[in-house]
């Protein structure tokens, strides 16, 4: 499962805290509101119950016929409804009173001369009832008040504070937006710097700002490694250059040296003979470590500079071959060029891009009897380049190793085959990254290993 960027996530936090805590302070808030407004409202409903109930008593002791006009003002004046009890006979009520509004215990609480009240939630509608006893007169007055206004009020009220959960939630994103990014960006420049590093940009630094004590501080730490890395590197490349130019001198003689004996072989013993042939075998190879290694060091250094041109890719692959094969000493591998492909620009470094397909066929003559063929084909804006052998191939656990500078494989212990000094494919992998190419390892048509290089293709002239 892929996991989510850090900037998302810690938008995602602010946002689902600013709802969370948002929604917690919307919830106290109305329920806090809902019964501080339903308990006002009680004490005032409650109070003019008290005052409700005298007039129905000094209108039963004064006018009875007049209750049921007092009955219909009261109404109009507090917008409640108003039932008279006496001997447990309902003498009057206010229209639409109903009795099913007052429940059986507040009724028979009344009746044991007890004043009570009694809120009732019904079908979501909030009803409170208040039952005042009146013993003079052996008489009950039930008054029922509906909080139609205060229920209005309510949803105001949840309206608004759920707006303001929403506008609170979009805010605390924004702020986790804006707070993400003086966050993250360091660490995006971080990458990218390091990524520009690990292709080779060795001169790439971050900006340095004092706006942020921490940030400032990372900046500098980075930059440090970076020098001091860059230092280590050309320490070590200066060391390899000074060590294999030291090493051509006395190179040099040991050549001579052998190819005097080789004039002279007929004169030596089998022994002697067999002796020649390993010192010739072994200072083959040494020739071409020290040169790997000289030309290693000066990538490595910078003292090599890549000089790019655009020029026709068929052609200049045609020259490297017959100069590799030449050099080697060896037959002109097969060219083969996939139809549609016409002769397409490419970019590179003549010289470099000769000694990749040097060293990738040298690399075939000494572990697969020698290429088969060149094959070249295009794929989308990309030009490959793909040397078939027929030998035993490579593994699929050691086709990135066979890139790593030293790494022979099974040759590594094995003297009876052909041996490589190692670097011979570094070297490869490091001029087609130059080029802005890859290159890979897989299983070619004749059952052997197949180099892919695989170039992009470019637009216009060659220079």
């Amino acid at each position: 499962m892929r996991r989510r960027s850090l900037r998302l996530r810690l938008l995602v936090t602010f946002g689902l805290g600013a709802f969370v805590l948002s929604s917690m302070f919307a919830s106290l808030t109305y329920f806090g509101v809902q019964r501080l407004l339903i308990a006002n409202q009680q004490q005032t409903d409650l109070r003019q119950s008290y005052v409700n109930a005298a007039l129905v008593r000094s209108t039963l002791y004064t006018s009875p016929p007049q209750l049921a006009n007092l009955l219909a003002s009261i109404q109009k004046a507090t917008a409640s409804f108003v039932l008279v009890q006496t001997h447990h006979q309902w003498l009057a009520r206010s229209n639409p009173a109903a009795t099913k509004d007052v429940s059986a215990a507040i009724i028979k609480l009344v009746n044991e001369g007890h004043a009570t009240e009694q809120t009732l939630n019904i079908n979501g509608e909030i009803i409170f009832v208040v039952g005042v006893p009146i013993p003079a007169v052996e008489t009950q007055v039930f008054e029922v008040f509906r909080l139609n206004s205060l229920e209005h009020t309510l949803q105001i009220l949840l309206f608004v504070l759920g707006a303001g959960a929403l506008i609170t939630s979009f805010i605390g994103m924004s702020g986790g937006l804006w707070v993400t990014r003086r966050a993250v960006r360091p660490l995006e420049e971080v990458s990218r710097a390091a990524a520009q590093i690990a292709d080779g940009a060795l001169t790439t630094r971050l900006a340095v700002t004092r706006a942020d004590r921490e940030v400032q501080q990372l900046g500098e730490s980075f930059n440090e490694m970076v020098s001091q890395l860059v230092q280590r590197l050309e320490r070590d490349a200066r060391f390899a250059s000074d060590v294999s130019h030291e090493l051509r001198s006395p190179l040099t003689t040991l050549a001579t040296t052998a190819s005097v004996l080789q004039q002279h072989r007929p004169d030596l013993s089998p022994a002697g003979q067999e002796s020649l042939d390993l010192l010739l075998a072994d200072l083959s190879i040494f020739q071409s470590l020290v040169e790997d290694l000289l030309e290693m060091a000066r990538s490595d250094a910078g003292a090599a500079p890549l000089v790019m041109e655009t020029v026709r890719a068929i052609e200049l692959l045609r020259q490297s071959v017959r100069s590799a094969a030449g050099h080697q000493a060896l037959s002109e591998p097969t060219l083969e060029i996939e139809p549609g492909v016409d002769d397409p620009f490419v970019k590179v470094d003549r010289r470099r891009f000769e000694r990749v397909i040097t060293n990738l066929i040298d690399n075939a003559h000494r572990y697969a009897d020698g290429a088969v063929a060149l094959r070249v084909s295009r794929v989308g804006e990309q030009l490959a380049i793909n040397v078939d052998d027929a030998g035993p191939g490579i593994t699929p656990d050691e086709r990135e190793q066979v890139f790593e500078r030293f790494f022979r494989g099974r040759a590594a212990n094995d003297r009876g085959i052909a041996r490589g000094t190692g670097l011979g494919l570094a070297l490869v992998r490091d001029h087609v990254r130059a080029f802005g190419g890859t290159i890979t390892v897989a299983t070619s048509p004749e059952g052997g290993a197949r180099f892919q290089i695989v170039l992009p293709i470019v637009e216009g002239d060659p220079e």
